[in-house]
């Protein structure tokens, strides 16, 4: 086909359509920062969350966490993940998002309760009372 003068006609330019997902946000540390929780310590979670969410969709779904147990040689089945879930989940989507991970890493017990349950989660884990864990903090 040819267009004016001769020369041959613009092929029309088709943009891609654009998708429905919405577009992944970047993680800026400083929107999780708060007076007790500094911005390195939000990285450091962060970076540990990263771990669990194998696929970095910003969730830690059913399978993501089951395969974390899995990788740090704990069992338990599916029951036990979606207990684990239903613990975690605030909103109900189904997965552990990040501002759910840092509640949880940063949550606040007293020594007697902190102790306690650790004491019962690790239990649950460590039926055998196999395994010893020793906790320290590098600053």
């Amino acid at each position: 086909m040819k267009g004016a003068k001769g020369a041959p006609a613009a092929k029309p330019t088709t943009q891609p359509a654009k998708s429905n997902v919405p577009e992944k946000k970047a993680f800026k540390a400083e929107d999780y920062a708060t007076l007790t929780i500094p911005v390195e310590e939000v990285r450091d979670i962060k970076t540990a969350f990263d771990i669990f969410d194998s696929d970095l969709s910003g969730i830690v779904d059913p399978q993501e966490l089951k395969a974390a147990f899995q990788a740090l040689g704990f069992g338990g089945g599916n029951k036990f993940i979606y207990q684990i879930l239903a613990e975690l989940d605030d909103d109900q989507s189904g997965g552990i998002d990040f501002q759910e991970f840092l509640r949880l890493a940063t949550a606040k017990l007293s020594d007697k309760e902190g102790r306690a349950e650790i004491d019962k989660v690790w239990g649950s884990f460590d039926v055998n009372k196999t395994v010893f864990i020793m906790w320290f903090r590098v600053r």
